[in-house]
């Protein structure tokens, strides 16, 4: 019985090892679990790249300002000659155009203002001539002017020239868009100065567009001094033609940053506030200017050559325009247009008589 006991009870141990060892191979043969690794980066909003606001700016004389500029340009005829000096607010101006009007030696600006109502008094006011009408088309201006022959007239209106007469008091009395200086009283044609605005209002009740979004051909930057500019620090314009003969220096000012205007002998000094009449920009373009009877036209169409300064520096430049309703465009010699200083702009227009020295 012992025997058979013992033989049992060895039979179990052999088939309890036999089953471990069948459980440890079972175990080795399993695969070792597999760890996956991830570089991806949690699921986040998609993001956009911040742009920049557009950026405007006036276009007559490149100051940044908050929305496009749509309002309508006003010019206004101011005389140049000797005895009709000193001026009053034109270098309030953005843009003033020198240049002969008509025989007789008669020289005449051009102010074109972007902000005629925050103008108090300008002058002294003269008449329109036929070569502001042309002007007048290339910058869509309305032209506020004392009067003016039927000639200048008549091509304004044929020209579709949006104008009036600073005393033509009858049609709003109760507007007032000029007075008279009695400082002037011995010489009543150079006496009439207008009021910014009034002619303003004066423009809107005659009907006037006073929108227009357009290009005005000038391109601006910071720092308009041309980096291969050569030194100009007074620039003579020989404003001549046949024999009339007129010179307009300009002398830059280093206090200033601008080129201080001297005529007749002097410095030209505002009549109100005293100040030098001075200009960011100077643009001398030479012109085919000729005369039809009294009165000077030039075919502004053709272009020509000119010269450019400021900062005390001076280079060469050539202008064109592509239509009698477009505007001048200006262009350096290696054919990129011109990038002018924020600020004002003085231009002459030379005659084929004229000339420049540096």
């Amino acid at each position: 019985m012992k025997r058979i006991i013992a033989l049992m009870l060895a039979l179990t141990l052999l088939l309890c090892g036999c089953g471990k060892t069948e459980a440890s191979k079972a175990e080795a043969t399993q695969p070792a679990p597999t760890v996956v690794e991830t570089t991806e980066e949690p699921t986040t909003e998609p993001t956009t790249e911040a742009t920049e606001p557009p950026v405007y700016r006036n276009p007559l004389n490149g100051e940044i300002i908050d929305a496009p500029f749509t309002d309508r340009l006003f010019a206004c005829t101011i005389s140049n000659m000797r005895e009709n000096l000193p001026h009053v607010n034109l270098c309030k101006a953005d843009v003033v155009f020198e240049t002969y009007v008509n025989m007789n030696n008669i020289v005449r600006c051009l102010a074109l203002f972007s902000n005629i109502e925050d103008v108090e008094a300008i002058g002294s006011m003269r008449s329109t001539r036929p070569i502001f009408n042309q002007l007048a088309q290339h910058y869509g201006l309305i032209v506020a002017h004392a009067g003016g022959s039927n000639t200048a007239l008549r091509d304004a209106a044929d020209r579709n020239i949006e104008n009036f007469n600073v005393e033509n008091w009858d049609v709003m009395q109760n507007v007032t868009t000029s007075y008279r200086d009695k400082q002037y009283r011995r010489s009543l044609e150079n006496s009439l100065f207008s009021i910014g605005s009034g002619l303003k209002e004066y423009a809107e009740f005659a009907g006037f567009d006073m929108s227009l979004e357009r290009d005005y051909g000038y391109r601006f930057t910071e720092d308009g001094v041309p980096a291969d500019g050569v030194d100009a620090p007074e620039i003579t314009i020989h404003l001549n033609y046949k024999k009339a003969k007129k010179d307009t220096i300009m002398l830059y000012d280093e206090e200033l940053g601008k080129y201080a205007w001297n005529q007749y002998g002097k410095v030209m000094q505002d009549q109100i506030s005293g100040e030098t009449e001075a200009f960011t920009n100077v643009l001398i373009l030479s012109a085919d200017v000729t005369n039809e009877g009294l009165y000077h036209y030039a075919d502004f169409e053709k272009g020509g050559t000119g010269y450019y300064a400021n900062g005390g520096k001076l280079i060469p430049i050539s202008w064109t325009c592509y239509g009698e309703l477009e505007p001048f465009l200006f262009w350096t010699e290696d054919g990129q247009q011109l990038q002018m200083g924020v600020g004002n702009t003085y231009i002459a227009i030379l005659p084929a008589d004229g000339s420049v020295e540096y």
